[in-house]
């Protein structure tokens, strides 16, 4: 973060002029507090970032668990959600009903 940081200016004016002393700096850097994990990110079968919120198409036709029905090839998937703790998986609603999907079988629509 402070990397990050010292490139922009006014940012490492303010770093320049804050002082911790050493034990709450180093309990400020074991909370990991600012780390970013980009290596988690949500993306469709071409690659594409999703976000929560994004409209998707399936690539295959699903069969649901726990049910008989099909999600066929085409059918499009509004307002999904990401499952945050895999980023292979988001959840959403076909044919009426609320099911994970894998990323794999998706691709981002419009």
């Amino acid at each position: 973060m402070l990397t990050r940081l010292s490139a922009e200016g006014w940012p490492q004016e303010l770093l320049d002029m804050l002082y911790l002393d050493d034990e709450t700096l180093a309990w400020a850097k074991a909370t990991g507090e600012g780390n970013t994990d980009d290596s988690a990110k949500h993306a469709d079968c071409n690659g594409v970032v999703l976000e929560a919120g994004d409209a998707v198409t399936l690539t295959k036709d699903l069969n649901m668990k726990d049910s008989n029905l099909t999600a066929k090839r085409g059918t499009a998937v509004r307002g999904i959600y990401l499952v945050l703790d895999n980023p292979e998986r988001i959840e959403g609603k076909a044919e009426g009903q609320r099911i994970v999907i894998l990323t794999k079988f998706i691709k981002k629509s419009g």
